[in-house]
């Protein structure tokens, strides 16, 4: 699952609260519901790549600014990144910044991966955004790492040249080009950034070593939660799909499956803003399609694990929007 912690998530409602955009409003307007407490909208843990793309793309739009991703990224702060921010900014110069980056990205957001490549006159960073990423992921996450870096060296640092995937219009691209002081691409085969290498021994006016492996600890101790995290869902999936059918498929079966308790399986899930009733109802939904017309509705229901056939039609329902009748009668016009 494709997720970024909450700070970075509430980092862009910070921001648009600068620019009198209401934070309720905001999350009203892309439907946001990933929350542990709804009641006093505490934000969960880590956030899904699907409202971090609406967020963005809501603010655009209301801001009128088609380079809204680059102007919250103008304004990254140490603090958005977490603890990451924190070793980046303990680093003793750019080489070892980005081996932390490379190292702990997904602390942050574990929806791309960074590359670092080097030959004795240019150093480039570049970044493989998940294919749903929109432009404005890619423009915050690209302009984040050279104001980082600024901040953290020299306010006049440039890179030698930026690419982009996506394609600016002229005044966009110009806009662009007078902030990172160098030459835009865009269309280009991959985000990146080039530099000279020899940027790489710059030494950071924050350098140091005692927080910095204080840090590394912390980053190595959360990215080692944040992967055993990962593998209990992937588990859970794995197991669901596994099964011929899905009856009396529950928590308790699992979680003895896993050799967890129930209780650890809710919490771990929880940590990723899942619950196992919304992988079961995936599990269901990604079956239903194939089933349906090749056998009886009532064995359908049964196969799905449902207790009754009325239970079955509401989950429809709310899968498809229409009941499971008028969903094979239009795959039969269709057919015609």
């Amino acid at each position: 699952m494709h997720t970024l912690a909450d700070h970075y998530f509430s980092s862009i409602l910070d921001y648009l609260q600068t620019q009198d955009v209401d934070n309720k409003a905001a999350l009203n307007a892309i439907s946001f519901n990933e929350y542990v407490n709804k009641s006093s909208q505490q934000l969960a843990p880590r956030i899904s790549l699907q409202s971090y793309n609406a967020l963005l793309s809501f603010a655009s739009t209301a801001l009128n600014n088609p380079l809204f991703g680059f102007e919250l990224g103008k304004h990254i702060r140490t603090a958005d990144y977490g603890v990451l921010g924190y070793l980046i900014e303990s680093s003793d110069n750019l080489s070892n910044a980005i081996q932390a980056l490379l190292n702990y990205d997904s602390l942050v957001a574990n929806i791309g991966k960074a590359q670092f490549l080097s030959n004795s006159d240019t150093a480039t960073v570049r970044w493989l955004a998940h294919p749903s990423c929109n432009e404005q992921v890619v423009l915050r996450n690209m302009t984040a790492w050279v104001s980082v870096i600024r901040q953290l060296i020299s306010s006049s640092l440039s890179p030698s040249s930026i690419s982009f995937t996506y394609n600016w219009q002229l005044k966009q691209q110009q806009h662009l080009e007078s902030w990172f002081a160098c030459p835009v691409k865009s269309n280009a085969q991959y985000n990146q950034i080039n530099f000279p290498s020899g940027y790489l021994t710059l030494a950071f006016k924050t350098d140091n070593a005692v927080i910095n492996k204080t840090f590394k600890q912390l980053s190595e101790q959360q990215l080692t939660s944040l992967k055993s995290q990962g593998c209990i869902s992937e588990k859970v999936k794995q197991l669901l799909t596994a099964k011929t059918t899905l009856q009396n498929c529950n928590l308790l079966g699992i979680a003895n499956a896993l050799n967890v308790t129930p209780r650890t399986l809710q919490r771990r899930l929880k940590k990723q803003s899942l619950t196992f009733a919304q992988l079961l109802e995936k599990e269901r939904k990604s079956r239903v399609v194939n089933l349906l017309g090749n056998m009886p509705l009532t064995e359908v229901s049964n196969i799905l694990g449902f207790t009754d056939q009325s239970s079955f039609n509401r989950a429809f329902m709310r899968w498809h929007n229409c009941s499971p009748l008028k969903f094979i009668k239009g795959n039969i016009q269709n057919q015609k």
